[in-house]
């Protein structure tokens, strides 16, 4: 095996070196930055506008589009959570109604520039 690398340079095996650790790197950092994302639990009060269903070529979510009483608009993604054990998220957009107010469960963080949205991992609905 070391013979197909024989014909490279030093500087070249650093350069493939470094983009090697920069390419794990940036998998650990995801890892890591996944797992403690799925643990920082907050609440909000709202009432769903709006569902949409999006798909791309890799994955599909479920978006909830939410207004509270104060006239805050909140968007919340839906999909499941390894870390979580959450699998029902086809379940939860089913139970979401347009229109009825619901206390969400979330964790994540909304990060607009990169359409990072909060992940509802538990709601009920509030009278």
């Amino acid at each position: 095996m070391m013979r197909k690398f024989r014909h490279l340079t030093r500087g070249r095996k650093k350069i493939i070196a470094i983009i090697t650790a920069i390419i794990i790197a940036i998998i650990v950092i995801d890892i890591i930055a996944s797992i403690v994302t799925s643990f920082n639990d907050h609440t909000y009060v709202a009432t769903v506008t709006k569902q949409e269903r999006i798909m791309n070529s890799t994955n599909s979510y479920y978006l909830i589009f939410t207004k509270d009483d104060d006239g805050n608009y909140y968007e919340f993604k839906n999909e499941d959570n390894i870390f979580r054990f959450k699998f029902d998220s086809s379940k939860i957009y089913n139970q979401l109604e347009v229109g009825k107010k619901y206390e969400f469960t979330v964790v994540g963080f909304r990060f607009k520039p990169f359409s990072f949205y909060e992940n509802i991992i538990k709601f009920n609905e509030v009278e």
